[in-house]
């Protein structure tokens, strides 16, 4: 008889398992007041237009760091916004042909920095602050070389450098 007891008590746990189930999945979700739901988990949102095309997405990648992409009615995407695994925070601003050509950051640190891109996807200028508050303006010529530098070191002493194709010295100030 010990046998025959063990398969009812095993049949009514698998039955008490599917009506538990069936229980959860069937009862509706918290909400406010007003009915709307308080809070909504998932693992990626996508937001569609009239014809179906993704044009956001809100995700948690891979390496556990949220994203949010935004892209234009041709399905390029044109914005993202991230946070890094090492708090890096940065958002990216890309042309009709999904280069980027504007960056802003902040480093992990907290030092700032502002990037704007040629259309070959090079970085041209740069606006930044290191992270004991030295501001600083680099310009790269088209093949990525330095060619100007502006700062103002700590102290208020404002330098100025330009420099040749190679990275000589053409003029610096004081």
């Amino acid at each position: 008889m010990s046998g025959y007891f063990w398969r009812i008590w095993a049949v009514l746990l698998v039955l008490s398992i599917v009506w538990l189930g069936w229980c959860i999945k069937a009862s509706p979700p918290a909400e406010a007041q007003n009915g709307v739901a308080e809070i909504i988990k998932a693992k990626e949102f996508q937001v569609v237009d009239d014809e179906g095309n993704t044009r956001a997405w809100l995700a948690v990648s891979l390496g556990r760091a949220p994203y949010l992409a935004l892209s234009d009615a041709q399905g390029k995407q044109r914005m993202s916004l991230g946070l890094s695994a090492d708090g890096q925070a940065s958002l990216d601003l890309l042309d009709a042909k999904g280069k980027t050509r504007t960056t802003l950051v902040v480093f992990p640190d907290g030092s700032p920095a502002f990037g704007l891109y040629d259309a070959q996807g090079e970085v041209r200028a740069q606006v930044s602050l290191d992270n004991d508050g030295t501001p600083c303006i680099r310009l790269d010529d088209a093949q990525g070389k330095l060619r100007a530098v502006l700062t103002v070191h700590p102290g208020g002493r404002p330098t100025l450098g330009l420099l040749d194709a190679q990275g000589h010295p053409l003029f610096s100030a004081p």
